[in-house]
């Protein structure tokens, strides 16, 4: 069955096939099992593949399965198991073939069902999916591991509450049962509920100690509970039980970075690659990766760029060294930051992903291994000087606009995008808690937020205190010209997203508002970072609570903007 204490999402539908071959073989088989046609020989053979496919011995059971298939006995739990086996090794669609045509020979066949939706939640069809798993349980209403794969399953659809409520119902059925006490855990601890999410995940541990999901939960629900130290341990015992879990290995890195440790965290941060739900690489190049040698003076090579904008515009100075040695650069980036790149200096000509796939020389590298590649660190930040800039038209176009106010200008934002907000939550702040700033300081605010967030302007109850242009730089989506304005303002407060590289980048002064558990990018403690010397972190000492963080912006700003405008 499917588990789903952690969730991969994918976006891939696959169409019902018509045929059923056998798709996959595990090596070759030496030896055939003679299977007589005795019913209770043949049952006897099915549970020997059984007991091989529950030990994990995938290859003997393999060897069953297909030696009953090829003696030509069709039975439609062999069909189920073979590809239950497949699903497992990852070979989702030969795992969907085998499967439907289990089926297909006994249309009332409950667990077929079942894995089915699990394969097909794994392949991001999530409509189907759930359809398959409800049959299961229509079929079977007693069916624990169903309930517990549709909990799954609506929690990739964002349903969480219907999601506790069905993996509730799992243990319900089956109080026993460590998978799904695990995958409660995973739902609670989206929905926010930590210290239960906790509980359920420590239930899970102790039913079956060598489970390494339940481990992996337990890292990242302690890592949201600010328990660095016991978070790592789980996380290092899940990757004992499973030496390739690249998920834990890739959670461990962010541990790891979070507290400073650049050599150990930076190395298992490329395992970011290895995950199945890794899909923000912006370009997929036909030449060579950079393996871990330095490259030297004349090569070719291709600079990706991940991740967010605000990822790009934090790393892309990385790219000014690698000029300074002589390697011949392409920059490959969101066609969006092509104007701020050429503007800063960073690139002539950066191109589009579709232009990037083009490429047939050299070697590639993604923008965020050139942190290994440089082996930066606290100690050896390698550039943190300003490295961002717009044209002088547009500098000078904003600063004569922006003059006629009268009063100190703090650009702000406070909503970060719509799809990050589901992996870092928590990070982004009310509007209206920014009113506590005017109640003691004669300023104007600028708002730079795009898109998501930006209605909250309509009801906030200071909507006067807005620059008068405010409507015109609601228009301005070009991160240059967003430089540009940037220059103008006194100040920048905002949460963590792409204003705060970009006007970091540029020298202005930045104050940066941190949830208690920052991205490892801010570290642990502190109010500066040595990525940027202007910036000023202001950090959350209470989950969710930013006003104390607001009381002490409003202190600062009376005790240390000192302004004289022209």
């Amino acid at each position: 069955m499917e588990e789903y204490g952690k969730q991969d999402q994918g976006n891939k539908k696959v169409n019902k096939p018509k045929t059923f071959p056998i798709p996959y073989t595990l090596g070759v088989i030496k030896e055939n099992i003679t299977i007589s046609t005795n019913a209770d020989s043949k049952e006897e053979i099915i549970n020997q593949a059984f007991k091989f496919h529950q030990e994990g011995n995938f290859l003997e059971a393999v060897k069953y399965y297909q030696n009953f298939i090829n003696q030509g006995f069709i039975d439609h739990r062999v069909f189920s198991n073979y590809g239950e086996i497949l699903k497992d090794l990852g070979k989702l669609e030969e795992a969907e073939i085998l499967t439907r045509k289990a089926i297909k020979l006994n249309p009332n066949y409950a667990n077929a069902h079942c894995n089915l939706g699990g394969i097909l939640n794994n392949l991001g069809n999530l409509r189907e999916a759930e359809i398959s798993t409800r049959k299961a349980i229509t079929l079977k209403p007693n069916y624990a591991e169903a309930y517990s794969n549709l909990g799954g399953i609506l929690l990739n659809k964002g349903n969480l509450k219907e999601a506790e409520m069905s993996t509730r119902k799992a243990i319900e059925l089956k109080p026993d049962y460590a998978n799904a006490h695990c995958n409660l855990g995973g739902i609670l601890n989206n929905l926010g509920n930590l210290k239960e999410a906790q509980i359920s995940t420590r239930k899970a541990i102790q039913l079956n100690p060598d489970y390494a999901n339940s481990h992996y939960n337990l890292g990242e629900i302690l890592t949201n509970l600010g328990n660095l130290k016991e978070a790592e341990l789980s996380l290092r015992k899940a990757i004992q039980l499973k030496p390739d879990y690249t998920d834990a290995f890739f959670n461990l890195s962010l541990i790891e970075l979070l507290k400073e440790n650049y050599e150990s965290g930076l190395e298992h941060y490329e395992y970011r690659y290895k995950r199945k739900r890794y899909i923000c690489i912006h370009a997929n190049p036909n030449i060579e990766k950079v393996s871990n040698r330095k490259l030297k003076k004349g090569e070719k090579l291709l600079v990706v760029s991940e991740q967010a904008p605000g990822d790009v515009i934090f790393h892309m100075r990385y790219l000014l060294p690698l000029k300074e040695q002589g390697i011949d650069i392409s920059f490959c980036a969101p066609n969006k930051l092509h104007s701020l790149i050429k503007d800063s200096g960073i690139h002539d000509n950066p191109l589009s992903p579709e232009e990037c796939s083009r490429l047939t020389e050299g070697k590639w590298i993604p923008l965020l291994s050139l942190l290994k590649y440089f082996s930066i660190s606290p100690q050896n930040p390698l550039i943190n000087t300003p490295y961002i800039s717009s044209t002088q038209m547009l500098k000078d176009k904003w600063r004569k606009i922006l003059s006629k106010e009268k009063r100190p200008i703090i650009g702000i934002n406070w909503q970060g995008n719509k799809e990050t907000e589901t992996s870092y939550k928590g990070r982004s702040i009310p509007l209206e808690k920014f009113s506590k700033l005017l109640e003691k300081n004669d300023i104007r605010f600028l708002s730079f937020q795009k898109g998501f967030g930006s209605e909250q302007m309509e009801k906030c109850s200071f909507k006067g205190n807005f620059v008068h242009c405010q409507d015109q730089i609601n228009d301005i989506w070009d991160y240059s010209e967003t430089a540009a304005i940037i220059e103008s303002c006194d100040l920048i407060i905002t949460n963590d997203c792409s204003l705060g590289p970009l006007a970091a980048g540029i020298g202005k002064n930045v104050w940066l508002l941190l949830r208690d558990i920052p991205f490892w990018y801010w570290g642990l403690t502190g109010e500066s970072t040595f990525w940027y010397p202007s910036m000023r972190l202001f950090r959350q000492k209470e989950r969710d609570n930013w006003d104390p963080v607001i009381e002490r912006i409003s202190t600062s700003i009376q005790q240390e903007l000192k302004i004289t405008r022209l």
